[in-house]
């Protein structure tokens, strides 16, 4: 029988530092020489499932929900008879959050519930679904259907797919977000004519309180037959089955206020091989226009391939969009003739890499040593201060693009790399090498077809700012679920990408890798750092709006969303029927009160997604 373990008062951060229990102004508000600890998450539970290996998918699944629902029925008993326990806000009349975590990926407080968290990651495993187990009626081919745990990581997914001859149809850049993590925001990558990875999820399996679990699949394309269902009983408890798309879209994005996602039924791909093709080229007005199309195999034989495209990303200089140099990046169908071709056997870094190198160099020998050995370098001196410690933390490249274009991956020739599956292609898991909370992040979605437009009015309003982040662009159509910010039938999501505030500000209060407190120019030019990634996304959001584009930002990141921007994209309240409104009904259906009263997180509310 699966078990839930306990830890109480657990210090805890998510994977970028941006969510922390305790806060982070109640650490600083600390007397730690006079004893005062400050509680973190009033109690932090895992589950473990190592003995139900031997079980069917569905059975496991079966023999998890009574856990859960005792897990629930705990958190019940907690709030009807709390102990008073000082300084903690576990007390009576205080809103009490039930908060779910999978790898922690999210920059948002989506997670990190300052109450009860459950850490998801046990709930672990990957099945291919009996043919006894699948309607009879289910679009879904059954060599390509599978049950995974809700806290099954891409890159589990990947590793138990590709052996067998199948894969992931999308991810995002990275394969350590979780199933339901990923779906719970609509993490998307690139892949052309495809959703989110919120869209290769077929049905959910919903804890939703001490006595209810559902199974949700769409209308008219069913996943379960009756053993299947009867098999999700396994451990006693039987399920309430909605076949309803209204109710499933909604469940899809659920931002972690919907209940415990215990597992998924996934479609998977067929395995399939691309190569990687990489190219600097520049990026006139007349190719914008062609990406804004959609006409990706025109854009492939603009960059000098033949292939058919099936994944795009573009990577620009903010401070030039058509300067001489824009980034490239494809993954091709590979035919007879391009096989041939001798491929790079190099591992091809992501932007992202160059926010973590300057992260790294803050750290590795500190700011003021690498001004130093750039001045012995006999570095071209900047006209401004940032500029010299940017040249410090790059390898003195002026920028985050310039250095990520020199990092051999691309060239005017492009490079071709070797058929790669899916894992192979995104091999990496996380992204901040060993600095974790390096990075700052914010995502807007736009209409496709108004990038033009969009990349020259974003460009505009950051050309101020010190060239310490990257803009990439990727694409996404027709994603489902109800509240997917990648809400256009054919959308762009623009990405800011640049060193975190917080890790600016670390190096600026430590002394350097020698024991040297920084000179007074290196602590003011990282303090001036820390502003430029929360100002850029502003300066973006601003120039979006001054040229009349309509856009969506990422539930998971940052970029201060609000309730206003939510109601203005998703309501209005007032409409029963807009997509707000519908996404509330649904979680008015799924879950009673008590389930709504803990089923909630700091973001949910902020936003104004839940009242």
């Amino acid at each position: 029988m699966p078990n839930i373990s306990y830890e109480s008062f657990a210090w805890w951060s998510n994977y970028h530092m941006t969510v922390t229990r305790p806060d982070v102004a109640d650490i600083g508000a600390t007397d730690f020489a006079n004893g005062d600890l400050p509680p973190g998450i009033v109690e932090l539970a895992r589950i473990h499932l190592a003995d139900i290996d031997g079980l069917g998918p569905l059975e496991r699944l079966g023999h998890i929900a009574p856990v859960l629902q005792g897990y629930l029925a705990h958190i019940a008993e907690r709030i009807a008879n709390p102990v008073f326990v000082p300084g903690v806000p576990h007390q009576p009349g205080v809103p009490f959050a039930a908060g779910m975590v999978g790898t922690a990926w999210s920059f948002a407080p989506l997670i990190g519930a300052p109450m009860s968290q459950l850490m998801c990651g046990g709930l672990s495993f990957v099945g291919l679904l009996p043919t006894s187990h699948r309607n009879s009626a289910s679009p879904y081919p059954a060599d390509r259907l599978v049950i995974a745990g809700g806290g099954t990581r891409g890159r589990e997914l990947v590793d138990w797919a590709e052996p067998k001859g199948l894969s992931l149809p999308t991810s995002g850049s990275f394969l350590g977000p979780t199933v339901a993590g990923a779906a719970a925001t609509a993490t998307h990558g690139s892949r052309l004519g495809f959703g989110g990875t919120q869209d290769m999820i077929v049905g959910i399996h919903l804890v939703a309180g001490p006595d209810k679990h559902w199974w949700i699949e769409r209308d008219g394309a069913p996943v379960l037959s009756d053993a299947g269902i009867a098999a999700l009983a396994d451990g006693g408890t039987p399920p309430e089955v909605r076949r309803d798309t209204a109710l499933f879209e909604a469940a899809l994005v659920h931002l972690g206020a919907m209940g415990i996602v215990a597992g998924v039924a996934i479609e998977l791909a067929q395995l399939a091989r691309y190569q990687r093709f990489r190219i600097d080229q520049p990026l006139k007005e007349d190719v914008l226009d062609t990406i804004a199309r959609g006409d990706f195999e025109a854009l492939a034989r603009d960059l000098g391939r033949t292939e058919r495209p099936v994944f795009y990303e573009l990577t620009i200089d903010p401070h030039a969009p058509y300067g001489p140099h824009a980034l490239h990046t494809l993954y091709l169908e590979p035919t007879p003739a391009h096989q041939a071709e001798q491929g790079s056997a190099e591992r091809a870094p992501i932007a992202g890499e160059a926010v973590v190198k300057m992260a790294s160099s803050l750290f590795a020998h500190g700011p003021s040593e690498a001004a130093s050995q750039i001045a012995a370098q006999d570095a071209v001196a900047a006209s401004d201060p940032v500029e010299d410690l940017i040249r410090a933390l790059l390898d003195n490249h002026p920028s985050a693009f310039d250095f990520y274009r020199d990092t051999g991956s691309f060239g005017a020739a492009g490079k071709i790399w070797p058929p790669q599956s899916w894992g192979q292609l995104h091999d990496s898991d996380a992204l901040t090498g060993g600095v974790p909370g390096s990075l700052y992040n914010a995502s807007f979605a736009i209409d496709r077809s108004q990038l033009r437009t969009a990349i020259e009015a974003i460009c505009a309003a950051v050309a101020p700012l010190p060239g310490t982040f990257v803009f990439t662009v990727r694409f996404v159509s027709h994603a489902s679920g109800t509240l997917a910010f990648t809400r256009f039938p054919e959308t762009a999501v623009i990405e800011i990408d640049g060193l975190s505030p917080f890790i600016c500000n670390k190096a600026a209060a430590h002394p350097d890798a020698s024991g040297h407190p920084l000179p007074p120019p290196a602590v003011a030019g990282l303090r001036q750092l820390a502003t430029v990634l929360p100002a850029g996304a502003r300066a973006v959001r601003a120039a979006l709006d001054g040229a009349s584009v309509a856009f969506s930002m990422h539930w998971g990141k940052l970029g201060d969303l609000d309730s206003a921007k939510v109601h203005a994209d998703y309501g209005p309240v007032s409409d029963p029927a807009s997509p707000l409104m519908r996404w509330r009904k649904a979680r008015e259906t799924l879950l009673d009160d008590f389930g709504r009263s803990i089923f909630w997180n700091p973001a949910v509310k902020q936003y104004g997604v839940v009242e």
